[in-house]
């Protein structure tokens, strides 16, 4: 089952994305990002739960577009625990990614994913993403 994530999710939700991380991820400011991510209009998260066990999340947003009929989403994160690769959580968790975006106005939708992992390339090229250049990327000063 596919559902909006709640607080009592954070947990969970912050245990599979330490899977993915190569660095360890402090727990409590974890814990505040995914609050903070949970309350914000412009943002959807969702988990997938079998029998009662969060096995995977997906995290999207809305980008307002001036100027163009519709907005840009963009999936930020999308993990299923490992476990669970195998059971079509990946795309049920993209179609309600889809679904979210559509519902705020988006008429595309992008995604960055990891390079250094060929699977998840490969998932969202058969999920009917095209590969386009990268962006120009620069970090601000904190």
């Amino acid at each position: 089952m596919i559902r909006k994530a709640t607080d009592r999710d954070i947990d969970t939700i912050s245990q599979l994305c330490a899977l993915c991380q190569s660095e360890a991820i402090d727990k409590r400011q974890m814990h505040a990002h995914i609050k903070h991510l949970l309350n914000q209009d412009l943002v959807s998260v969702n988990v997938a739960e079998l029998c009662g066990l969060v096995a995977g999340v997906v995290v999207c947003q809305v980008i307002p577009q001036l100027g163009l009929s519709g907005h840009m989403g963009r999936i930020s994160t999308i993990i299923v625990d490992e476990p669970f690769r195998d059971m079509t959580l990946g795309r049920q968790l993209l179609i309600a990614a889809e679904q979210a975006l559509l519902a705020k106005g988006c008429d595309h939708i992008e995604v960055v994913p990891s390079y250094q992992k060929d699977d998840a390339q490969s998932f969202y090229i058969h999920c009917g993403f095209h590969l386009t250049p990268e962006r120009l990327v620069k970090p601000l000063a904190a």
